[in-house]
């Protein structure tokens, strides 16, 4: 059993492909801006840029040091602890974010314990039956990746 399946561009460009608003672009132009895209937001990255994922949320690069709090300690390149590093923070959509917690209690309401492709586990489920937002008698479901 797959435990995750990502979205690659191809898949993407093949769903954009097979919208029916779209009577021009064939999947190969299609798939070619998408990873123009991506190129474009891997450099603003680097270059510190906030990117703005329209509908989705905000990508935000961040630069940290160790300034010795919380136990960690103080930045320094001679006694081997981390040097500076960045990581990016991501900031969702508040209505993307409340989209999804809808479907999810829709879901729920369904029976469909989860997302379409992402369901509660064995421990979730255990909470979820202990605060009653699912019956005793649920069982947790299996995701099938090869639907699609």
């Amino acid at each position: 059993m797959k435990t995750n399946q990502y979205l690659t561009v191809n898949q993407m460009a093949i769903r954009i492909c097979n919208r029916e608003d779209n009577h021009y672009y064939k999947q190969q132009m299609i798939r070619d801006i998408l990873n123009m895209y991506m190129e474009e937001i891997y450099e603003a990255l680097l270059d510190g840029e906030k990117v703005q994922l329209t509908r989705i949320g905000t990508l935000i690069p961040e630069v940290k040091i160790h300034d010795g709090q919380y136990t960690m300690p103080t930045c320094n390149k001679t006694e081997g602890n981390p040097p500076p590093y960045a990581k990016i923070r991501f900031h969702e959509n508040y209505y993307v974010r409340e989209a999804i917690c809808r479907k999810l209690m829709q879901n729920i309401k369904k029976k469909i314990f989860g997302l379409k492709k992402v369901r509660f586990n064995a421990k979730d489920m255990e909470v979820l039956k202990e605060t009653g937002y699912v019956p005793e008698d649920a069982q947790v479901q299996e995701v099938n990746y090869e639907e699609d």
